[in-house]
């Protein structure tokens, strides 16, 4: 793998919003977080591949800065893994057929409805589905935004502003034509973790930075439609504390059950971040608690996190 070509505008990766899809629970306010373990422990990896990528923030943000020379996404549902091929390497197409669709509850009816088999038209549906609905939730019984009678302050139409998606998605498609985001996979953890084995075998492990966030452990059933239940939770556990030999990091919503599948686990360490996030639809700031577990090394002191010790651990039967 070559060293990437310098990026013409570097500015737009230091924005706080630089997806062009909008996701529950998404980890822009864990990126600097992310961002300072890697830096503290390695010198740029060569490869970062986050499956569940789902709005991909952190893999942009830290391509685009740098942190990482080269990038892979991946991601189980057809419709994402559509989106993020097109956004990357046919940014032209998915630019001008956006600013060409109809904004509308009866779009949005047809859409929903929509069975499309090629990956430009799934990317659309992603693409249109995710910032026309309710926390741009693109499964399960999320409406459109402003409801049906469109009687809210905020209609259907108000995430869809095709200045700024056209600005985030030709930054996308320049992070592929630089060398940075070498691949998009429509894949599961598993897959996507044997792939990088069998291509990557001329990488050294340390070379290798694994991001992973998986579905929600509460109320995963409402917004997404390949959930994890209990038993692909423990399966992933299992798979990172004993046969991952990359770097990982691992992020989840703070539940008693993930702090039983990992804190104390030798060969990782267990943090817990909280911050300050304004939920869609709402004025007030709420303090969000997850966990970010990893393999890495060397955790630097800071005020954003504090480490679990092996007594958080609740000894909780199962995942909910």
């Amino acid at each position: 793998m070559d060293k990437p070509e310098p990026l013409g505008d570097q500015s737009l990766f230091s924005h706080s919003v630089i997806s062009p899809l909008r996701y529950p629970g998404a980890k822009r306010q864990l990126v600097p977080v992310i961002e300072g373990l890697i830096v503290a422990n390695m010198p740029p990896p060569r490869l970062l591949v986050e499956p569940f990528c789902g709005g991909a923030t952190t893999t942009l943000r830290l391509l685009g800065a740098g942190v990482a020379e080269h990038g892979i996404l991946a991601d189980v549902d057809p419709l994402v893994a559509a989106f993020w091929r097109t956004a990357a390497f046919d940014s032209s197409w998915l630019i001008s057929s956006m600013q060409e669709l109809e904004i509308s509850v009866e779009a949005w009816d047809r859409w929903r409805a929509a069975k499309p088999r090629g990956r430009r038209d799934r990317a659309l549906k992603c693409l249109f589905l995710n910032r026309t609905t309710f926390s741009g939730i693109l499964h399960g019984r999320a409406g459109p935004i402003g409801g049906r009678a469109q009687e809210s302050k905020y209609k259907i139409d108000c995430r869809f502003g095709l200045e700024g998606l056209t600005r985030r998605i030709n930054g996308v498609a320049e992070l592929a034509s630089s060398g940075r985001l070498l691949d998009v996979w429509q894949a599961d953890w598993r897959t996507a973790l044997q792939r990088v084995s069998e291509r990557y075998s001329f990488l050294e492990d340390d070379e290798v930075v694994v991001y992973l966030d998986p579905p929600y452990v509460d109320k995963a059933q409402w917004l997404y439609e390949w959930s994890f239940d209990s038993d692909e939770h423990g399966a992933l556990a299992s798979v990172l504390l004993k046969d991952v030999k990359y770097r990982w990091l691992l992020s989840y919503d703070d539940h008693g059950a993930v702090r039983d599948l990992y804190c104390g686990r030798p060969g990782q360490t267990t943090l817990h971040v909280s911050h300050r996030y304004t939920a869609a639809g709402s004025e007030k700031r709420t303090v969000k608690d997850e966990l970010l577990v990893t393999n890495l090394p060397v955790i630097p002191s800071s005020d954003r996190y504090r480490e679990l010790d092996p007594q958080s651990r609740t000894n909780q039967p199962q995942l909910d």
